[in-house]
């Protein structure tokens, strides 16, 4: 059950960190935002105003597009009213959205071609370069805050000055944004994993532990069965030999019993059989006392060599 909850932790720490990942990458918020304005007719020339540039920080990318050749313009904002006095333009003055530029449409009446456009005294900078022209957020801030300061420039952008001044205007800006939980699900993740790690760690050395004791036991247990087994079968030898010993004292004490018994067939038993073997004690006894005596009680030299053999006779014809 310990190693089950481990690895159950394990999973979803693993699965917090994954969540985290994907919090940053596909499911994080964009990383920028563009503003937009598509131009449908704003004249020979197309103005944006000082400041817009920066209204998503001072970081981006501004990309103008146009039927030929962009130029882009810096100059003061008095001269370049003055300069458009007249002529049909469109400005750029700020965001309505974070994906929308605003814009405003000045004299539709005017004149819809100008002169030259890149070549008048009035311009402090006129850098021309091939559709789409890129213009960096960042370098533009810094020459404005430079040594030489210049804050708050507008930007006048044509092109040969019969042509619209720009089909498409872009600024991008980044965005610091995040997923807030993505932190907490990192952190959650790597500790509720970190503790699965340590449960399972635990668990595994529990288990190795609980097989060597078991492995230690089973000799143990063998050994107690192999002593049980002996005792048995010790106890068991003992009783046969103890009921063999039994048995034989009353095989014994049976046929002790059963020889005490008269039997039939027992040739002893048999007519003059006891008549027999009585005459014949009894002629032992005489035949000692006949050996040792004489008939008048003196010693026989029946047994001495050179006896007389006719004392045998007698006593046999006595008998």
């Amino acid at each position: 059950m310990q190693r089950l909850l481990a690895v159950l932790l394990v999973l979803i720490g693993l699965i917090g960190l994954v969540l985290g990942r994907l919090g940053e990458t596909t499911w994080a918020p964009e990383t920028e935002t563009t503003a937009t304005a598509t131009l449908e007719d704003p004249g020979p020339a197309v103005v944006i105003d000082p400041g817009v540039l920066y209204v998503g920080g001072e970081k981006g990318e501004v990309v103008i597009e146009g039927a030929s050749d962009v130029s882009v313009i810096t100059a003061s904002n008095s001269d370049i009213d003055a300069y458009l006095e007249g002529v049909h333009h469109t400005r750029v003055t700020g965001a309505s959205d974070w994906s929308t530029l605003s814009t405003e449409d000045v004299e539709p009446d005017g004149a819809a071609e100008i002169s030259d456009p890149t070549g008048s005294d009035l311009w402090r900078s006129v850098d021309t370069s091939a559709s789409p022209y890129t213009l960096d957020i960042g370098e533009f801030w810094a020459a404005e805050n430079g040594e030489n300061e210049q804050v708050y420039r507008s930007l006048l952008i044509v092109t040969d000055g019969t042509a619209a001044g720009a089909d498409k205007i872009s600024i991008t800006w980044p965005v610091d944004d995040e997923n807030e939980w993505v932190p907490y699900a990192y952190a959650g993740g790597a500790a509720i994993a970190v503790i699965g790690l340590v449960l399972l760690v635990v668990s595994i050395g529990r288990r190795g532990d609980e097989d060597e004791g078991e492995l230690l036991e089973e000799p143990q247990e063998a050994r107690s069965s192999a002593a049980r087994t002996s005792l048995a079968t010790g106890g068991a030898a003992a009783g046969a030999a103890a009921g063999g010993l039994s048995q034989d004292r009353d095989g014994s004490d049976a046929d002790a019993d059963s020889s005490d018994a008269p039997r039939a067939e027992d040739p002893l038993d048999a007519p003059g059989t006891r008549e027999v073997g009585e005459q014949s004690v009894w002629s032992i006894g005489d035949r000692a006392d006949d050996a040792g005596t004489g008939a008048d009680g003196t010693a026989s030299d029946a047994g001495s060599p050179g006896a007389d053999p006719s004392g045998d006779d007698a006593d046999q014809e006595r008998r």
